[in-house]
């Protein structure tokens, strides 16, 4: 704005003594709003993308126990996952979005400017300067001020939807931590369990075959011992992939490079809440529950919409004041006022749109909410079958120990055939490899139902 006045030839002409002075606020007031509105300006800083990966090379601290229990492998995960840290930037933008919306709307300024140029005024007639016309106009939107309350309410309700997003994202990812600690572990003490095995097997394998070539067993015989052995060490082949896996995937979880050794403590069976600490969880899911939470957030977000909508109906006025001058020298203060004429449109479509993505919103929460209940018993009642089965298994277990504990012994004295071994040693494994898929199952429903009620699980004292 402050270029006005070169443009308007001012400085070019010689005025006399007797010529009216220009009018100050061509230039002092446009001038002053320039500065106002630069003032408050944001500059401009590059950020460029990362070139290489952000994996931490430790997870502790040398002071710190090298064995890790479940909370602490949780703990790490909330504070070190990355899609969590992607989570909470975009937490930062919904948070911007907030404040943008409480913002007051800017005012309009408008101006012009006329410069006589025939022959009835010229650069040399004295008052030169008197013919040159002007016009400021400052206006402000009205509707845009009717709407900022609830346009607000809106922003607010979506920021703090975007907090239990967050906090709901942190909870998945401390159940799928927690998760694949359970199966790191339960992988390890398979493959602990299954090497012994696998090395009797090889060594039974290897005198059936001692055994064929002095022609004291039959090739089925010899076949067959050979079969047990390649299926025991596929078994800990499986084991193995599963441990490393399951290492490489909490490792990512994490944010460690994939090089990282964690150390896990043992684990136990899971412990589970009594049944009316359930139900008094699932009476109070839509208070307990991030996900429910950022629902009621989306939902009380769309009702301020809706209201947007509704003010959006009436004409939009826009409201000004103006001051100007014309070519004959005559100064003017007035006002202009402009509004749309809601005829055709009115923002129904958009109101009906509003209305139906609200009437969306509810149907999603309580379809969640009867999810999340439905989801809770059908856990429930999964755990006490696992239970069940699980303590019918491990009181068969000390009898099976015993029997394969005689047959290993008369075998090794050679009192014993490999197939009756074998047939003992399978029952052990077999009950052993069962008890590992149960207190696995277990364990996940047991972090599943914690999960979708809020509440804890630990491993059983």
């Amino acid at each position: 704005m402050g270029a006005l006045t070169p443009r308007l030839g001012i400085d070019d002409v010689n005025v006399t003594d007797e010529a009216p002075p220009a009018n100050p606020s061509t230039g002092t007031l446009p001038l002053l709003l320039a500065w106002v509105a630069l003032s408050g300006c944001a500059s401009y800083a590059p950020h460029p993308l990362p070139t290489r990966p952000d994996l931490a090379a430790r997870a502790l601290t040398q002071s710190e126990p090298s064995a890790l229990d479940m909370n602490a492998i949780a703990t790490l995960a909330v504070l070190n996952n990355p899609d969590l840290k992607a989570a909470r930037a975009q937490t930062r933008v919904s948070e911007a979005q907030a404040f943008a919306a409480g913002l007051l709307p800017d005012p309009q300024l408008n101006a012009s400017s006329d410069v006589p140029y025939d022959h009835v005024s010229s650069p040399r007639d004295p008052r030169y300067p008197e013919y040159h016309a002007y016009g400021l106009t400052l206006a402000i939107d009205v509707r845009a001020l009717l709407t900022r309350t609830s346009k607000r309410a809106a922003a607010d309700a979506a920021y703090r939807q975007s907090r239990e997003e967050l906090l709901w994202k942190e909870w998945q990812t401390v159940a799928q931590a927690r998760t694949l600690y359970v199966a790191q572990c339960i992988a390890a003490e398979r493959r602990a369990f299954l090497a012994p095995a696998t090395e009797q097997y090889a060594l039974a394998a290897a005198r059936s075959r001692r055994a064929l070539a002095r022609h004291d067993v039959t090739l089925d015989q010899a076949s067959a011992d050979a079969a047990a052995w390649a299926v025991m060490r596929a078994q800990q082949g499986v084991a193995t992939r599963d441990a490393e896996s399951a290492a490489h995937a909490l490792d990512a979880l994490l944010g460690l490079s994939p090089d990282t050794q964690l150390t896990l403590r043992p684990l136990g069976a899971p412990q589970i809440p009594v049944r009316d600490e359930i139900a008094r969880a699932a009476e109070h899911l839509q208070d307990s529950r991030p996900d429910l939470r950022a629902l009621a957030q989306g939902y009380r977000s769309e009702e301020a919409q809706v209201r947007v909508a509704v003010l959006s109906q009436f004409p939009n006025l826009v409201v000004g004041i103006t001051r100007a001058r014309d070519v004959s020298d005559v100064h003017t203060n007035g006002g202009t006022v402009s509004f749309n004429l809601p005829i055709f449109d009115g923002s129904r479509g958009d109101v009906a749109i509003q209305k139906a993505t609200r009437e969306q919103l509810r149907a999603e929460y309580q379809a969640r909410l009867d999810q999340a209940t439905a989801d809770v018993w059908k856990l429930w009642d999964e755990i006490q079958q696992l239970r069940s089965e699980l303590r019918e298994l491990e009181e068969q277990l000390p009898s099976l120990e015993q029997d394969a504990g005689h047959s290993q012994r008369g075998f090794a004295a050679g009192n014993l055939p490999a197939a009756s071994y074998f047939i003992a040693v399978n029952a052990l494994v077999t009950a052993r490899t069962t008890r590992f898929d149960l207190l696995q199952n277990l364990w996940s429903d047991a972090i599943a139902l914690a999960t979708v009620t809020g509440t804890q699980v630990q491993p059983a004292s």
